[in-house]
Order: structure tokens, then sequence, then C-alpha cells
């Protein structure tokens, strides 16, 4: 931060895919585990460029945070802790699909 630069308020998490919805992302940074009034959630810092519950989103998108203690999330963390280097080139320089499905359960697929 430079001298005499300040800066309030929360930070921007991104709501909810309703069930049957799809979500476009791009990952944006590192990854981090954060504790909420929920318990332990996979803190994910992204672009989203659609989201149904979004009004209008730009073509160059929204700086936000994916928080999730979904399957999805978590299995994405593990795989790249392997250091999987296609998975981490695909996370840096891709587009994800961020699908949820009528039961609630979210999958993850890169968009080629």
């Amino acid at each position: 931060m430079k001298k005499n630069e300040f800066h309030f308020g929360a930070a921007s998490i991104m709501r909810e895919v309703p069930p049957g919805q799809i979500a476009v992302i791009q990952f944006n940074g590192a990854i981090d585990e954060v504790e909420t009034e929920w318990g332990v959630k996979m803190k994910y810092p992204i672009i989203l460029f659609s989201h149904p519950s979004y009004e209008s989103l730009s073509k160059e998108g929204i700086e936000t945070t994916w928080q999730s203690n979904c399957q999805a999330a978590w299995d994405l963390a593990k795989a790249l802790e392997q250091g999987i280097k296609e998975l981490s080139k695909a996370c840096q320089e891709n587009n994800w699909k961020l699908t949820r499905t009528e039961e609630g359960t979210y999958f993850l697929d890169v968009i080629l």
C-alpha cells in the first residue's frame, strides 16, 4: 500500500450459483483456506464473467472471491497441491465453468 492510500470495506464474495445454473470464472491468484461462520472453506480469487444472479457483467468480468466447502473446491486444491503442471497451467490460462446441479452439488470444468 502506498503512503496515504486507504481502503475500507469487505472483500467481494461471489454469490452462490443457483441450482441448475452455471457461472464462468477464471482463477486469479493464490488459493487459501478461510474460516467462516459455516466452517472452513476454500477461498479462490477469481474473475467472474457470467453468473445468473448478476444482472450485467462487463466482458472484462469482475474481480471477486469464490469461497466454498464443496467437494469440487477441495478436490481442485488437493490436485493443485500435487503440482500437476497441466492443471496449474489451465488454472492460470483458461476460463472454467462452475456448474451447480439441481441437487446442489458443484462441478468444475475447464473451458478449452
